[in-house]
């Protein structure tokens, strides 16, 4: 499929997925799973919130706010929200390792595939929410069609991934520190309403658009963000008592591109939120589907 992006605003290429944050129930049991089965360590924890890094000094990509009242989000409930979170590794080696620790805790995979793309494998947290860990191949080792990149969906041979775990690595219970968030995938009520929004708003690229799904990014990536509707059709906008996703943000990378992207978003006349995120300044609003969405600038010199 040929994809045409004609809307004028083009975020900036280097843009990237900075944070997921998550409403949880029961936070010590969800802090076990992201720190002892996943590898994260642990940046900060007051107030009943928690904040996760690939290292204790490093910048948070995860935070958990504890809220025990919460309605737990059934796995497989019809409504919009959080699809998965995909924590990308640096390379298939980091990635295998991820995979020997989860496969040795017994916790159950959900499925795996060659995306032609990248290598992924899927789960999902004690509470439900999605998680892919991934690592891409070469950009230039893409298919395309056209101004269309074309995702697959092989099978992935896991045996043959393990085969390069680095078992000390594994055994040692952390992450590798080049792990980042390389997308995020959403559950929506409408995926025009979401591309009007992320296009034309936020400026990014449709790279790939089927029936019930759409992929978009920055830069030429194959997504930063993935949006589908099969199990949220014509769904009403997220509850905010239940677990699961409560915002999550873009990193715009220098100071140009973040004054352009608040340009826009004045001229959008959408209400707009400041706030703050480890000495970034940002702003914050609201999806089609009323998810927070926060757009954060580089870091101001201390």
């Amino acid at each position: 499929m040929s994809i045409m992006n004609n809307h004028p605003f083009k975020i900036h290429p280097a843009t990237q997925i900075a944070h997921v944050e998550l409403q949880v129930r029961d936070l010590d049991n969800m802090l076990r799973f992201y720190g002892q089965l996943m590898g994260f360590q642990v940046v900060e924890q007051a107030n009943g919130r928690a904040r996760l890094g690939t290292q204790p000094d490093s910048p948070t990509l995860l935070s958990l706010v504890h809220n025990p009242q919460a309605e737990l989000q059934p796995s497989s409930s019809f409504g919009v929200g959080l699809y998965h979170t995909a924590f990308r590794f640096a390379g298939r080696g980091p990635l295998a390792t991820a995979l020997l620790r989860v496969v040795a805790a017994g916790w159950p995979l959900q499925g795996a595939s060659d995306h032609q793309v990248s290598e992924a494998i899927y789960f999902a947290d004690p509470e439900g929410n999605g998680i892919e860990i991934y690592r891409d191949r070469p950009r230039a080792d893409w298919p395309r069609l056209q101004d269309s990149i074309q995702m697959g969906n092989l099978p992935l041979d896991l045996n043959k991934l393990l085969e390069e775990a680095d078992r000390e690595a594994a055994a040692a219970g952390t992450i590798d520190p080049g792990t980042d968030i390389g997308h995020i995938h959403l559950q929506v009520s409408d995926t025009g309403l979401a591309q009007s929004f992320y296009g034309d708003v936020l400026g990014l690229d449709v790279m790939m658009a089927m029936p019930s799904a759409l992929f978009m990014a920055a830069g030429g990536y194959h997504h930063h963000l993935g949006a589908n509707i099969w199990h949220s059709r014509g769904a009403p906008a997220r509850q905010a008592g239940r677990t699961g996703l409560l915002s999550y943000a873009y990193r715009i990378p220098d100071a140009t591109g973040w004054q352009a992207l608040q340009q826009q978003l004045a001229a959008s006349g959408r209400e707009l939120l400041p706030i703050e995120r480890e000495g970034a300044p940002g702003l914050s609003l609201p999806d089609q589907d009323g998810i927070q969405v926060e757009l954060l600038g580089p870091k101001e010199p201390s």
